[in-house]
């Protein structure tokens, strides 16, 4: 296990360290000026002079390999670099940002896991009753219609009809946790959905499928109840297909946040993204798109991981 561990740590720094040179030289092919950008925007016209000047000062004029060496100098002391725009540090900004996102995804991660699974357990259980159709058809009308649909359709009638909960926004569980919750239902429902109908579909298959296999024959004819067959011996092999699924989800949720917290006005990790691309801000850009792939790799090593705790024969494999 531990010589597992190790080729699956090390194979997963392998590859963060390929993706964030890519995300590094990538965001010098970005059109646009971030000197031109601070010393008035894309339309404005200063002097050639000016622009050497600011670009002198950020570092721009460097050679962007001697820029890359700095950079990767910097992340190993856990320096992720400055501000091209404000001058402050990035990483105190971003984490701050991470911090609001992660307050986003775990709760929708968690509730789509939930209500996903539970509702695939059932679906397979109730193949023969109306039940499954049903539910089928909700989870398929919820991976079926985007988040920018979604969000629209809530705040319609949770904001304006209802008059239940707020439209958008944000407020730290810090300042006040009621505040808080309520303002993140919405944009963790709108979150949750697609994932949700994917965990739904998947665990409804994996546990038909296992429900046909002889030991659940035989598990029965034992004598144990429907319940404990499927609790104890259906999902702990039906859940393995799942879980790989799953590692999937969370990166798909950072990419959907993106248009979550547009929609709900929610001041996360990629509105900072936003905000930063349009001023041309290198540093945030990396260090946003280096923090995402990192989160990504790590929930699917970790995945890998458990994968390997519950079956054995993977790290054999």
């Amino acid at each position: 296990m531990k010589r597992y561990l190790v080729k699956r740590l090390l194979s997963a720094a392998v590859l963060l360290w390929l993706v964030g040179s890519v995300v590094f030289f990538s965001v010098y092919l970005l059109p646009g000026d971030p000197a031109q950008i601070i010393l008035g925007g894309l339309d404005a016209h200063p002097s050639p002079d000016q622009l050497q000047r600011v670009r002198d000062q950020l570092g721009l004029s460097r050679p962007v390999l001697v820029q890359y060496l700095g950079w990767v100098g910097g992340l190993v002391q856990g320096d992720l670099g400055r501000s091209l725009v404000s001058g402050r540090a990035v990483t105190g900004d971003l984490s701050v940002r991470l911090l609001r996102t992660l307050q986003l995804i775990v709760p929708a991660a968690v509730l789509s896991t939930a209500l996903g699974v539970t509702a695939g357990v059932y679906a397979a259980r109730a193949r023969s009753t109306f039940m499954d159709p049903l539910v089928s058809g909700m989870t398929l009308l919820g991976f079926s219609v985007p988040v920018f649909v979604i969000g629209p359709i809530l705040v319609s009638i949770f904001t304006l009809w209802l008059k239940l909960l707020p439209p958008g926004g944000y407020v730290g569980p810090g300042e006040s946790p009621g505040g808080f919750a309520i303002h993140l239902v919405l944009p963790a429902v709108a979150l949750a959905a697609a994932p949700m109908a994917t965990a739904m579909r998947m665990t409804r298959s994996s546990v038909l499928e296992q429900l046909s296999l002889d030991y659940v024959r035989t598990a029965r004819s034992k004598g144990l109840a429907e319940s404990r067959v499927v609790g104890q011996h259906v999902l702990r092999n039906a859940l393995l297909p799942v879980l790989t699924v799953l590692g999937l989800q969370v990166g798909a949720m950072f990419a959907g946040s993106v248009l979550v917290e547009t929609i709900f006005n929610w001041p996360g990790m990629n509105l900072f993204l936003l905000q930063a691309l349009g001023q041309r801000d290198y540093p945030i850009i990396q260090a946003v798109v280096l923090i995402a792939a990192a989160i990504f790799i790590g929930t699917n090593a970790l995945i890998d991981v458990t994968y390997a705790v519950i079956d054995p024969r993977i790290r054999y494999g």
